[in-house]
């Protein structure tokens, strides 16, 4: 018979305490409670659980500082943290300083549940806390060295990916104006790509069936909760083959400085997990459109053995005619060619923005911005940046049917709504 696992509940409110106590005991564990700090730091010591859930602001002791205990003390003991005054700020820190993960009061008991059982399932055993040596499976070696996975041809994958442990990124988001954040965590196989919000009470999956709007940025929305701005995220997400995978959010992936490069590096600190579990790209076997060839606004994908994008824009000067394709050998192509283009507008179209509500975000660091006559605040990185950018988009809004897609793309003069028009007629032929 399998031993219920032990948690401890450390909060200065009994009513907290006493819901906390009466869900996860009705879901099988044995739960111990602690009303401050000092007391649950002596609990540990003589009676060490599973898993810890603590509250950030308490009288004498507040939760960081028991976490910066525990931590110094039990390093591989998952710790929940969970704040009434919680922001994004706050969540940040929490995972820096080792926290498991991040919950936002008023507590949904359901977002409690599910945090709380993907806690313990990637969890150690007591003893291994202790010490022990942990037996889990080594992540994939992600050094620049010519024999490292990662500059690998992608297509030799066919087993699905997680990230070796959780990461937190901060920023702002472009369209929101806030302070925004990112705090990624493991799923186990066949999760797929989850954002929720600090809550946690809703869980929005990556996916084509949540998309919600395509004006000026790709957002997903489910119930009450919406996620802006996605497809930078999604494109690294896509390149490096990552299928499962919690993102907590706060409305808003951050702009950071308008391109990928950062969720780049963010993936690679972290490192990846190839897991059991196969996956199998999405296969393009046919042409598919989306727009009109004749109006030269479309965008189409074909048969090809690799997954290729070929992308054109032709507007006046400043801008000009651009030209850019990719070829998706590996992450490093994708690092150095397109995930550093950014972020473009002109000065009438944020003013427009900011009339709507959006684009309050921006500034002279995170969006390249052009006059009638010529790129006003920044030196472009690419002399084709903007249809760089635009095979960035392309990317990320083509992994929301959570595979890999092999095929050649080619569009001109298209943006997000285009993208997701032709995701939905691969998706209608392949029931995805």
């Amino acid at each position: 018979m399998q031993t219920a696992k032990k948690i401890l509940v450390v909060d200065d409110e009994d009513s907290i305490r006493q819901s906390l106590s009466d869900v996860l005991k009705d879901e099988g564990f044995k739960v111990m409670l602690a009303s401050n700090g000092k007391e649950s730091l002596k609990m540990l010591d003589s009676n060490l659980p599973d898993l810890v859930i603590l509250d950030i602001w308490m009288p004498m002791m507040d939760g960081t500082e028991v976490l910066k205990a525990i931590k110094a003390k039990y390093p591989a003991l998952k710790v929940i943290m969970i704040s009434g005054h919680g922001n994004i700020e706050a969540a940040v820190k929490a995972i820096k300083l080792g926290a498991y993960d991040y919950i936002e009061k008023p507590l949904s008991l359901e977002g409690v549940l599910l945090t709380v059982k993907r806690a313990l399932g990637e969890k150690r055993e007591s003893e291994k806390i202790r010490g022990l040596e942990d037996k889990k499976s080594q992540p994939l070696n992600l050094s620049t060295s010519p024999s490292s996975a990662l500059t690998k041809d992608i297509g030799s994958s066919h087993h699905q990916r997680t990230i070796s442990k959780s990461i937190v990124m901060g920023g702002q988001g472009l369209h929101s104006g806030g302070k925004t954040g990112l705090i990624l965590s493991p799923l186990p196989p066949n999760s797929g790509i989850v954002f929720t919000g600090l809550s946690s009470e809703e869980m929005v999956p990556a996916h084509l069936d949540y998309v919600h709007s395509t004006d000026y940025a790709t957002t997903l929305k489910r119930g009450h909760t919406s996620i802006m701005t996605i497809e930078h995220l999604m494109a690294v997400l896509h390149i490096y083959r990552i299928t499962n995978i919690l993102i907590k959010i706060d409305r808003e992936v951050p702009i950071m400085d308008g391109s990928a490069v950062d969720f780049c590096q963010m993936i690679e600190d972290c490192g990846i997990d190839e897991q059991d579990e196969p996956l199998d790209d999405i296969v393009i076997d046919k042409h598919y459109l989306a727009g009109d060839i004749a109006d030269g606004r479309f965008i189409s994908i074909e048969p090809s053995p690799k997954f290729t994008i070929q992308y054109t824009m032709d507007y006046p000067m400043p801008i000009g005619r651009q030209e850019a394709s990719f070829i998706l050998d590996n992450p490093e192509v994708f690092k150095k060619e397109v995930a550093p283009a950014r972020t473009y507008g002109s000065i009438k179209d944020y003013g427009r923005l900011e009339e709507m509500g959006l684009a309050k975000g921006g500034r002279l660091s995170n969006v390249v911005l052009v006059d009638e006559e010529k790129v006003i605040n920044t030196s472009l990185r690419f002399k084709n940046e903007f249809a760089r950018h635009k095979i960035l988009d392309i990317v990320g809004d083509l992994y929301l049917l959570g595979r890999p897609i092999r095929g050649g793309v080619t569009a001109r003069m298209t943006g997000h709504r285009e993208n997701i028009l032709l995701l939905r007629k691969i998706a209608e032929c392949k029931k995805c």
